[in-house]
Parts: C-alpha cells; sequence; structure tokens
C-alpha cells in the first residue's frame, strides 16, 4: 500500500461504545462494526504525515458478524481492519466505483494474509445497487 512506515492505533471495544462514538462522529446512534478517525486529513494533517490515524473495531458486533457468517473471529477481525486501514488511507465506498476498487484491495490484502477471498464473497461497501432498487 506504498505506506510502510505508516503508523496507526487501534482499538478493540464493546458494543456499547461503538455506539457511542457513531452517535458522536457519525449521527447515527447505534453500534457498528468499525470507524476509522483519519489523522492526515484536515487543518493539521501535515503535523505528522506518519500517523494514520486510528481503527476502532467492535468486537461483539464482529463476533456476531463471525457466527452469522461462519467465519473465525480472526477473519472477521482482519477484514474490519483491512476495511478501517483502508479508510485511513483514503480510499471510500461513497460511489460505486470507488466501493469496487476498496472491494477489490481488500480482497487482495485478505488473500496476502493467507485468507481465502470466497469466504467473504458475502461482504461489500458498494451498496448504490441497494439504493437504486428501493
Amino acid at each position: 500500500m506504498d505506506c510502510s512506515d505508516g503508523e496507526l492505533s487501534l482499538v478493540l471495544t464493546d458494543d456499547e461504545e461503538m455506539a457511542d462514538l457513531n452517535a458522536r462522529f457519525r449521527g447515527v446512534a447505534e453500534p457498528t462494526d468499525v470507524l476509522s478517525f483519519p489523522m492526515r486529513e484536515g487543518d493539521f494533517g501535515d503535523i505528522a504525515p506518519h500517523m494514520l490515524g486510528d481503527v476502532v473495531i467492535g468486537v461483539e458486533t464482529a463476533e456476531a458478524m463471525a457466527q452469522e457468517r461462519s467465519c473465525t473471529l480472526d477473519e472477521i477481525l482482519d477484514l474490519l481492519l483491512i476495511h478501517g486501514i483502508l479508510h485511513l488511507l483514503g480510499y471510500d465506498h461513497d460511489a460505486s466505483d470507488t466501493a469496487q476498487t476498496m472491494e477489490a484491495l481488500t480482497m487482495n490484502l485478505l488473500r496476502s494474509l493467507g485468507h481465502q477471498p470466497e469466504r467473504f464473497r458475502w461482504y461489500r461497501t458498494d451498496f448504490s445497487q441497494d439504493s437504486q432498487e428501493g
């Protein structure tokens, strides 16, 4: 990812804390699986360019995802960490084309960690089709 000297912090927390963070920073008063807080953006983004930011993962939500999708918790944690890091690196899934890029990178990174991408076929970041259908 051309970022071998980057630093980030990783927080593993419960659904209560995730719901609080999600409400404060996204205006959604419910837990979520992963949140990213990039430090390279904004007025002070150039102060510490090696600092990517923070990734916060909701372990209870991750455990539920693992059970629902017949995956291991380790698989889900790797998936969510990759997703969070990609956000820190500036990738997003607001539009179909950028979501497809982000998904392709996610699957390649999972493969590089020894996972089988076909186990994650259910995972997607592009929800534009859903909004067009409804």
